[in-house]
């Protein structure tokens, strides 16, 4: 018998192979609790890219297992291997009454995958499952291509349908850090053991897949619908938004408690159907001790004549490398001695990388931009007179206060909690004064104006400086946030089963 776990962690695409903001927080939390026996379920893309830790795991972090999300899976069909017709009226009636959180009919259909009852041949190939296709596809309304649905439905589907049997490890309390795929295999964990589950959204999964989605090309669109210039989705696309907002919506019902990181993300979350009740807002915070000091408190910033601007982040879409290469473009027109850093690994969407150093080569500023991959950010923090995100979606970026703890203003897209972390969010805070400036999304010349309006303004720079770092010392100490998950964690592992 395996042992049991105090806490299973369910990570889709992060720690402890995926470097970034939430990976990060995961080490930080595991690492601060070594009286606490964590082991996870993470979930890949497939196992053909190499599955490579890109952390030092923690003593108390063990007993990993590994999920290929697409990995192609055997499907040799058997005369005497078919889903019986009382088995296909329950996946069914899975599919028609998934909303009312029925705890009895979810055990009993993992259950049936995990016996055999529903072979992914025959879910994929049998008569049962094709008929049931068809009468989902409503072939006497609907006009969109058959072959295009059939292909739609097998992608959303197959992932689920072989999320659903996985054996979970054993753990008193159960933790996703998002909803979709692990947030399935999250409620799986809870109606099979009994066990809480618990559910942190750094960034809104759903938020963001719909973003993904709507900028999608491998989302089938008729022809006519490319060519018109509109913000309607096509229906494929719509198809795939659906499947991750039930999939949202079934982590929300089987949570036993939701947690997030500002009431932005709180107010989505209750849109997207979690009961207000479950949710508590607990942002993040840092090490101090890791920020403190980086920078020369003495530094003159009247006399400075070279400048050094960062973007801390992947390399990927969804940080709009973009517009911050063309705002550093029309900065570069203004400051000659002008420096900026691209910090963050660009392997994971190779095309979109190769596409932004084609974008500074078109714009002229090789001189002035460089890649660095990944770095440690405490390296460059010293040197740096700003930092900019440009993304479309964020949650509480660690950069912003990481940067204004070591005394560095930042430029910020008005997502996620940007606006709070440079403008404070209570009353208390805000009197502290901006720690930076929030632009518009996607807005290469609003972002280029504060980014000018900051470094031409002394005396500006160093009062953002300041209000940066007693903003982080009085709101944002990650020792704080540790003690809260830990007297969760307490809480929930001495509860009963739920069952």
């Amino acid at each position: 018998m395996s042992r049991e776990h105090d806490v299973c962690l369910l990570l889709e695409g992060t720690y402890p192979f995926v470097s970034g903001g939430v990976s990060t927080w995961i080490h930080n939390l595991v690492s601060s609790m070594p009286e606490i026996n964590f082991t996870a379920v993470c979930i890949l893309a497939n196992s053909k890219d190499a599955a490579e830790y890109r952390y030092d795991l923690p003593d108390n972090f063990r007993d990993i297992k590994v999920v290929y999300l697409h990995d192609p899976v055997e499907m040799k069909r058997s005369l005497f291997k078919r889903i019986s017709k009382k088995d296909m009226d329950r996946l069914k009636r899975f599919h028609s009454e998934l909303d009312e959180s029925d705890i009895n009919m979810m055990k009993d259909l993992v259950n049936g995958f995990k016996r055999g009852s529903f072979p992914l041949a025959e879910l994929m190939h049998g008569k049962e499952a094709w008929n049931y296709l068809l009468e989902r596809y409503g072939p006497d309304s609907n006009k969109e291509s058959f072959i295009d649905y059939f292909w739609t439905y097998r992608f959303t589907h197959l992932p689920i349908f072989k999320m659903l049997p996985i054996d979970i490890p054993k753990a008193r309390v159960y933790h996703t850090i998002s909803t979709g795929y692990a947030g399935l295999l999250g409620v799986v964990a809870r109606v099979m053991t009994g066990r809480p589950l618990l559910l942190t959204e750094h960034g809104i999964y759903v938020k963001e897949r719909k973003i993904e989605i709507a900028q999608a090309e491998w989302v089938y669109r008729r022809q006519d619908e490319r060519l018109r210039v509109e913000d309607k989705l096509g229906a494929f696309q719509t198809f795939w938004i659906r499947m991750f907002e039930k999939l949202g919506k079934l982590c929300y019902d089987y949570a036993s408690g939701i947690y997030t990181l500002y009431e932005g993300n709180r107010q989505l979350e209750i849109a997207e159907g979690a009961d207000p009740q479950k949710i508590r807002i607990i942002p993040n915070g840092i090490n101090l001790e890791n920020f403190l000091g980086l920078r020369d408190e003495n530094h003159d910033y009247k006399g400075q004549t070279e400048f050094a601007v960062g973007f801390v982040g992947r390399v990927v879409p969804i940080k709009d490398v973009k517009t911050f290469l063309r705002a550093i473009k029309m900065v570069s027109t203004r400051i000659d001695n002008l420096k900026a850093y691209i910090m963050g690994p660009t392997e994971e969407d190779e095309d979109y990388y190769e596409e932004c150093r084609h974008l500074v080569v078109l714009l002229g500023i090789q001189d002035v931009v460089e890649f660095t991959g990944k770095v440690k950010v405490t390296d460059y923090l010293p040197i740096l007179d700003l930092i900019v995100l440009t993304s479309i979606s964020e949650a509480q970026p660690l950069v912003i206060m990481e940067a204004n703890c070591a005394g560095v203003p930042a430029v910020a897209s008005d997502v996620g909690s940007c606006r709070e972390l440079l403008e404070g969010r209570t009353a208390r805070d805000k009197a502290l004064g901006p720690s930076g400036i929030v632009t518009r999304v996607a807005d290469p010349v609003n972002t280029g104006e504060a980014i000018l309006t900051i470094l031409q303004n002394p005396r500006l720079r160093k009062k953002m400086a300041m209000s940066g770092i007693d903003r982080v010392k009085t709101f944002y100490r990650e020792s704080d946030l540790n003690q809260t998950y830990l007297k969760i964690y307490r809480d929930y592992m001495e509860s009963e089963d739920l069952n």
